[in-house]
């Protein structure tokens, strides 16, 4: 990849935003009726490839069972919860109600507090959990208290696990070799000089997969993170090299809103001639 000169003793790779990157339709076109927008992560298929969160708002247990309803996955901020009402059986029929009849929820947790909290989410039937936090790493070091072994932890859970953000190829593969089924690309944190864009985040973390996967014959998944809230981030995420994108609830659960994702996908999908998400990660993609 082209390096650019800052300056005489420093080079630097240029990335690029969802923005600056557009798909290119491929040789045949297909009928949006056609399309199969499903994802499937360890044994639990979702009709959607969207992780709905609060980002705006704390996501409520009306607005998870709406996103369930619609065949996404809906990720509840369980510290919080735990830490507003730390009610075993009343975080049970929380869990219970977010999920509707037949949906599938993620409780998300920080790594500071991913050890202590992880048994009272498996207890109230959780089906993911999420280690999440803006910037989280395989390996961090702490010379004045004890940090969490991230492949240990993972390993000894029941359920599959999502971890991160990163914005980097090494990052993205330490991550993956800890165990993890997902890892959640995407890093802003500005205040502290960090703002990856999202597209070349998206394909560095790519090709630490296809390492990973050469590697452990595993493959491990990429959720896309930062500011996507319409269909058209959705589809250049999945292009890019995203298994599924994680956006704000209230981008699907509101009335209706729901449909500016799932068929500004299908038609984007339909438009390039790929009929799943998985052949539609091999769509052609240029810079504007």
């Amino acid at each position: 990849m082209t390096e650019i000169q800052i300056g005489r003793g420093k080079n630097a790779r240029r990335a690029y935003h969802l923005d600056d990157v557009v798909i290119v339709p491929n040789r045949r076109t297909r009928d949006a009726e056609d399309v199969d927008l499903s994802w499937k992560i360890d044994a639990y298929r979702f009709d959607l490839p969207v992780v709905a969160a609060g980002v705006d708002r704390p996501l409520t247990t009306d607005d998870a069972a709406a996103v369930s309803g619609l065949g996404a996955m809906a990720m509840l901020d369980f510290e919080s919860m735990w830490s507003t009402s730390p009610d075993a059986a009343a975080l049970k029929d929380a869990v219970a109600a977010a999920k509707g009849e037949n949906g599938r929820v993620a409780a998300s947790l920080s790594p500071k507090r991913a050890a202590e909290l992880a048994d009272h989410a498996l207890a109230a039937e959780v089906d993911v959990l999420a280690i999440r936090g803006g910037i989280v790493s395989a390996e961090h070091v702490s010379t004045t208290s004890e940090t969490l072994n991230l492949k240990t932890f993972i390993r000894g859970l029941d359920v599959p696990v999502i971890v991160g953000g990163c914005a980097s190829y090494n990052a993205a593969l330490h991550l993956m070799r800890t165990g993890a089924a997902g890892v959640i690309v995407g890093v802003s944190r500005p205040e502290l000089g960090i703002d990856v864009p999202l597209a070349t985040a998206l394909a560095d973390a790519r090709a630490a997969r296809v390492r990973h996967l050469d590697e452990t014959s595993v493959y491990c998944h990429l959720i896309a993170a930062g500011g996507i809230d319409v269909g058209v981030g959705v589809a250049k995420a999945l292009a890019i090299g995203a298994d599924a994108v994680l956006v704000d609830a209230a981008a699907i659960a509101a009335p209706d809103a729901e449909q500016g994702i799932d068929q500004t996908l299908r038609r984007s999908m339909a438009a390039c001639g790929y009929t799943d998400v998985k052949s539609f990660q091999k769509a052609e993609v240029v810079v504007r």
